[in-house]
């Protein structure tokens, strides 16, 4: 199979490479208008390409046999567009701000499938939100904490960079979409700003943000649904000022971006049912010294390239928009992805 990576930054170099360690026999392209720091596999190769050029995207796509999205937000909408229009199915990692559900009915026509929002959060946090809907029927009530945070919880603001500054921005300016009562609202984030007590990490902060995406639409008989974004404690009230005054990417940038990226990862998803069972996920990683890569890229783009290996084996059924949720229909899928990421170190732990 050949298989084409779009974008060879910080998540596309590593599913990239993690790809092509796991597939030994396909072939991995990584399409980038820079080459990449890639390591030097047999199957592993560069290609020069420039993801604003729809057209030559559409191409690009149509000579493999499999795309993988990992392209800046602003270019993800348009590589979900040019996989459709190539007739090839697309596993994609951008996070755009574009509703994918909106490519369905034109996917589906298409023959083909796309996977939108493959990694951590969303990801892994809505296939395990689709499991448990699968395992046990809608939940009362679902919870998605989730965040990254520097090891060093005395760090500057708690905190290390690990992904687009720009987009964190976002994170922290746009409403949070959530679901109250059986009606999808939104609220400020910072809103319900609370402390949580997290299993193997301790006390964090928590505050509502806008991540439940898809899970709106695909999960409607959940009376009351949301997601929040974990912070060591002490976070919001020392960025808010920043926020305000414009000077957060500038402080940032100063203070946070640093060798090693020493950072944790936290995820856990709760869910209540209308019997009051209850049932918990939580995961914790942390900074690998020995591969240097963040916990961030491990739990992110991991999670890519295991839902690639996936979809190259078949074992995505379907078409159309197939997010995480709804791929997690199929409990052998699920099963997967779960095995799979815990061979590279990354584990879940249930609990009532």
């Amino acid at each position: 199979m050949k298989i084409v990576v779009l974008g060879g930054g910080a998540q596309g170099r590593v599913i990239a490479s993690d790809l092509a360690r796991a597939l030994p026999q396909d072939s991995i392209t990584v399409a980038d208008v820079k080459r990449p720091d890639l390591p030097a596999l047999d199957n592993l190769q560069w290609r020069e390409a420039d993801a604003s050029d729809k057209t030559a995207l559409a191409r690009l796509i149509a000579e493999h046999d499999l795309a993988v999205g990992a392209l800046p937000s602003r270019y993800g909408f348009d590589a979900m567009r040019a996989a459709i229009d190539a007739r090839r199915n697309l596993v994609d990692v951008s996070f755009a701000a574009e509703d994918p559900l909106q490519l369905d009915a034109r996917a589906q026509a298409a023959g083909v499938f796309v996977a939108p929002d493959c990694g951590l959060a969303p990801g892994l946090s809505h296939l395990l939100c689709g499991d448990l809907y699968g395992r046990r029927g809608a939940p009362e009530k679902l919870e998605i904490l989730v965040g990254g945070v520097a090891q060093d919880k005395a760090r500057p603001y708690g905190y290390v960079v690990t992904w687009s500054l720009d987009d964190l921005v976002e994170e922290y300016t746009r409403p949070a979409r959530i679901v109250r009562d059986g009606k999808p609202t939104e609220l400020p984030v910072f809103t319900e700003l609370v402390t949580e007590e997290i299993d193997g990490v301790g006390a964090m902060e928590s505050f509502l943000s806008d991540g439940l995406r898809t899970l709106i639409v695909t999960l409607p008989d959940v009376r009351d649904m949301e997601e929040k974004t974990l912070r060591w404690p002490g976070h919001v009230e020392a960025i808010k000022p920043l926020l305000a005054k414009g000077s957060f990417l500038e402080e940032f940038r100063a203070k946070c971006v640093v060798d090693p990226p020493a950072d944790l990862v936290a995820l856990v998803v709760r869910a209540r049912w209308q019997d009051g069972s209850t049932e918990t996920i939580t995961m914790t990683d942390r900074y690998d010294p020995a591969t240097r890569l963040t916990a961030m890229a491990r739990t992110t783009a991991f999670t890519t390239s295991v839902m690639a290996q996936l979809a190259a084996q078949g074992g995505i059924k379907g078409k159309g928009i197939l997010p995480p949720e709804k791929i997690a229909e199929n409990p052998k899928a699920t099963a997967f992805v779960i095995e799979e990421m815990g061979k590279r170190g990354v584990r879940f732990r249930r609990s009532a």
